[in-house]
């Protein structure tokens, strides 16, 4: 033996058999399997009023949304059409300032302006009609007289310098000409409670080129503000407007709110019906597994249960040949005894015994006895260590020791056709179970072995990297092509001849170490032999 230590991991290698061949082999007790966990948001129900309250709310958030969004469009429309209104007047009062204004009859409702300063303010006809000059702001008035009485609309012409005293601005109109004395396009706003409630909307009339001739001794210039149009409606109408689109939108959030809450209950309780079942299958698939590794563990047995013989009872047999020969030298000498104490007992009879023979030949054979069952003794424990029935839990474990235990225990089909090297690293403890791991590596050497033809190599090896340990396991055998690599680890494929194999062994193996986190690959051709790759975590993701 010789050791040799490396950068990083160290490393022993070792170059030897057995000296005293060894096979233990037992099959675990299937476990107990897990149950899947079912997360508690489908497994109790009282959780799904925690996403039914979530759902509620964002109805709610949404409802809310619609509600602003309608009052801010009811009001956008009643501002666009007292702005439309307003654009209306305005081209009224253009198209009348352009022409110096318009005569109509005077009447009851239409009499002469007496704030309108004109040498022909009032003319009479040839056939003796009367007819009154209607400038731009009278004509406003009279329009704004018939809005009022027809759609509840109200106009007023107003100026912070009003020729006529019923122009004089209220409140909110005087603060609305000052805003457009610094600039402001327009203003609305909702002022007045209850009935008397209304949505004003007012613009600015600045002084065009046709104004100047009844404002300029005011003296306003071209393009000054001359004062504003306010226009002011109902604010009933809109509110009732707004109230029934309000109405609808809460009975189609109420109908969307319950249709997708009961739709989503049925599909949870779906959900839940189905993930219990699948559940059930899981438990029956890792029940299945169970059983199929312990079919495995079992068929290991079968297929070494000759070398469990021999290696047990070749310890055994020569124990019991020299418990015989003891047996047989106890009668001489309690005969001499017996002789002795009788006084029949001579110098002939003790040199017929050859007493000193008898006494040392009985020490060897006590000796070699003991020995024998030390052997049987080793075996168990090698038994114990391979199958580690009372370790079967994940814990940290030494996998150079783990990998020496099964080697004993797969000795006895190795040691006729194959030359065994060692090639250990110095290995940190790898969280894992480590009966698991010596299944792994004894259906691997198992197949290692089966794919030499006669005489052949075998050699096992050890290390780390990084937070990865690692074993190979590598023969000089018949290799493999590709077809067959890539179907190894199906479970049932094997390529042994009916009656040889399972078809179990890689496949477990293969999931064995998926479990714990790793990977296991294959290098392999055919005539080459193969090289069996595991790689494992020092300590699994969530472990």
């Amino acid at each position: 033996m010789w050791t040799t230590p490396s950068p990083g991991c160290g490393r022993v290698c070792i170059d030897r058999s057995p000296a005293a061949p060894r096979f233990a082999m037992v099959a675990d007790p299937p476990k107990p399997v897990a149950a899947p966990v079912i997360p508690a948001v489908v497994r109790q129900r009282r959780w799904w009023l925690v996403l039914l309250a979530l759902w509620a709310a964002l109805v709610g958030l949404a409802y809310r949304l619609q509600v602003d969004n309608i009052r801010e469009q009811a009001v956008h429309v009643a501002i666009e059409g007292a702005r439309n209104m307003f654009r209306m007047v305005l081209l009224t009062r253009k198209w009348n300032a352009s022409h110096g204004g318009v005569y109509v009859p005077v009447t009851e409702q239409v009499q002469p302006n007496p704030y309108l300063e004109h040498p022909r303010r009032e003319v009479t006809t040839t056939d003796g009609l009367a007819l009154t000059l209607i400038n731009p702001a009278y004509m406003t008035r009279l329009v704004g007289q018939m809005a009022s009485s027809d759609s509840g609309a109200i106009f007023h012409l107003t100026s912070l310098q009003p020729m006529r005293p019923l122009n004089a601005p209220d409140d909110w109109e005087r603060a609305a000409l000052l805003a457009f004395e610094s600039g402001v396009g327009e203003t609305q706003a909702v002022v007045g409670d209850g009935e008397q409630r209304l949505l004003r909307y007012m613009a600015p009339l600045k002084v065009e080129q046709p104004c100047l001739v009844c404002h300029q001794k005011q003296g306003y210039a071209l393009g000054q503000i001359r004062g504003g149009l306010s226009v002011s409606q109902p604010y009933a109408p809109i509110a009732a407007a707004t109230a029934a689109g309000i109405g609808k939108s809460r009975l189609t959030h109420a109908a969307v709110f319950l249709l997708i809450a009961l739709l989503a209950w049925v599909l949870l309780e779906l959900l839940r019906r189905r993930w219990f079942e699948l559940a059930g299958k899981i438990r029956e698939v890792e029940a299945a597994q169970s059983q199929l590794l312990q079919s495995e563990k079992l068929a290991a047995v079968g297929q070494l249960a000759a070398g469990v013989a021999h290696e047990i009872n070749n310890p055994v047999g020569f124990v019991n040949s020299n418990l015989g020969t003891l047996k047989n030298y106890t009668e001489t000498l309690l005969g001499l005894l017996d002789a002795c104490r009788a006084g029949k007992a001579g110098a002939a009879e003790f040199a017929a015994a050859d007493l000193d023979y008898l006494k040392q030949d009985a020490i060897d054979l006590i000796r070699e006895s003991q020995e024998g069952l030390g052997r049987v003794r080793k075996i168990v424990a090698d038994l114990k260590d391979f199958s580690r029935v009372d370790q079967a839990e994940w814990q940290e474990a030494d996998l150079n020791a783990g990998i020496e235990s099964t080697l004993n225990v797969v000795w006895h089909e190795l040691k006729y056709k194959v030359e065994l090297i060692r090639d250990y690293g110095v290995l940190p403890p790898v969280w894992c179970i480590a009966a698991q791991i010596n299944q792994v590596v004894l259906n691997l050497l198992v197949n290692a072995a089966q794919a030499i033809d006669g005489k052949g190599v075998i050699t096992v090896r050890s290390g780390c990297a990084d937070d990865l340990a690692w074993i190979e396991i590598e023969d000089n055998g018949r290799g493999m092509t590709a077809e067959v690599r890539q179907r190894i680890f199906e479970p049932f494929y094997t390529t042994k001849p009916v009656g040889k194999g399972t078809g179990l062994g890689l496949s477990l193996a293969h999931d064995i170490v998926g479990k714990h986190g790793g990977r296991i690959t294959v290098d392999s051709e055919p005539g080459r032999g193969s090289r069996f790759r595991v790689e494992l975590p020092r300590r699994p993701s969530g472990a």
